[in-house]
């Protein structure tokens, strides 16, 4: 059950990041709507791969606050905080390369469910963690490629599973760093299709980290834009791009 579209998911406030005398993040606010889908925006060096790395708690913060529905979740290892629902992908695809699409996807039921020590129970024998896996495929639509080694599969292809992955998660909130990299302009058309159908279905909150703008523009139903670690501008798509300062830092205008 989520929560009404007026809830916030997620709260960052005041978040700040130093690494020996330079500011990465600074003072950054915001807060995400449950059901939203928000895109992050900005030149490469404005802090947003750092931003994402604090949310998800593989970076600590120099101070500041993130919160998860309320709960402080700064100080929680990554996996904690994947526990308590905001699931991650990174540009780099992190899946198992030489198992199938369906044998990552149960790596994942398994952990979530708990059953990495049941030693009793035969994977081919349990009922609902097979009924998770198929579900998680057949909401991805990608049934047909269950039993083929992701390693032969096509970049599109392989983030689909990462996102099937996630999925397997039970996440409020996923973080996409750059769905759409390296991907063919048909590619990135059946990920922004994917991701606002799976906003219907599961009404998960999105943030996502995009360099191609046509994507942002059809996906996103708020932006914000970073320049050197801070929030230069958040606002639906019309302010982004009407913006003279988001021209000049991002656009080069």
């Amino acid at each position: 059950m989520v929560n009404s579209a007026s809830d916030s998911v997620l709260k960052v406030s005041n978040l700040t990041k130093d690494f020996s005398g330079i500011r990465a993040v600074n003072n950054v606010s915001f807060e995400l709507n449950s059901g939203a889908i928000t895109a992050v925006i900005g030149p490469n060096g404005a802090g947003k791969t750092t931003l994402y790395n604090l949310i998800s708690g593989h970076l600590a913060p120099t101070s500041g606050s993130v919160k998860l529905e309320n709960k402080e979740i700064v100080g929680l290892t990554p996996n904690l905080i994947v526990q308590a629902g905001i699931g991650r992908s990174f540009q780099i695809t992190s899946i198992f390369p030489n198992l199938t699409v369906a044998q990552n996807i149960r790596v994942a039921v398994i952990s979530l469910q708990r059953k990495q020590f049941d030693f009793w129970t035969k994977v081919q024998q349990d009922r609902s963690l097979n009924q998770a896996v198929k579900d998680i495929l057949e909401l991805v639509g990608i049934e047909a490629l269950a039993q083929n080694p992701v390693n032969l599969l096509s970049h599109g292809d392989r983030s689909l599973v990462e996102i099937a992955i996630i999925l397997a998660l039970k996440p409020r909130l996923i973080l996409l760093d750059e769905p759409t990299a390296g991907m063919s302009r048909e590619e990135a058309q059946k990920i922004v299709q994917l991701i606002k159908q799976l906003q219907q279905a599961t009404g998960c909150t999105f943030l996502i980290t995009e360099h191609d703008l046509e994507v942002v523009f059809n996906l996103a139903e708020s932006i914000i834009v970073m320049h050197q670690g801070q929030i230069l501008l958040q606002g639906d798509c019309q302010a982004v791009s009407d913006s003279p300062e988001v021209r000049r830092v991002y656009l080069g205008t």
